[in-house]
């Protein structure tokens, strides 16, 4: 069971009862202040007002800091702006580097097609037989020779 201290303190250290303790201050000193001013109007006083210079020092002050907000806002968005700018030229970059790599790859396809039907096309050659089944020889030496003459070493 908690002591009356601790259930005090339990109140006390929250961020409502600070809240409310705030609030109690500010309107004790507005209400001071305003009796204050009564008490010297009473008396047949004038109450002070702001001297004109420290409202336009505060105006500048406030001016000043609406300009530094701005400014730091306008860094912060050009900021943001210059990281998007990176990250959608990093993404094209990425595209075109997928794009390079996908023809490389239909290039190669296309290539490998191709030598797959020149090897059929040679091996169909290569196998004719006559009509009693011995191997044509015509076709084989035509290949031969067309070795020769896509050889480098015979060919000045």
């Amino acid at each position: 069971m908690a002591t009356s201290k601790q259930q005090y303190n339990r109140k006390k250290f929250t961020k409502e009862y600070r809240v409310k303790q705030i609030q109690k201050n500010i309107t004790k000193r507005t209400r001071l202040k305003k009796n204050y001013f009564k008490a010297l109007k009473e008396e047949g006083y004038s109450a002070p007002e702001r001297p004109q210079e420290s409202k336009e020092r505060y105006d500048r002050k406030n001016k000043k800091v609406r300009e530094l907000k701005e400014e730091k806002r306008q860094a912060g968005k050009e900021k943001i702006d210059e990281k998007k700018q990176l990250k959608k030229d990093r993404m094209q970059r990425q595209r075109d580097e997928k794009e390079a790599d996908r023809q490389q790859q239909l290039q190669r396809i296309e290539t490998s097609k191709a030598k797959h039907l020149q090897r059929e096309q040679r091996t169909k050659r290569l196998t004719q037989k006559t009509r009693s089944g011995q191997p044509l020889m015509g076709p084989k030496i035509l290949d031969m020779l067309e070795k020769i003459k896509n050889d480098e070493t015979y060919t000045n």
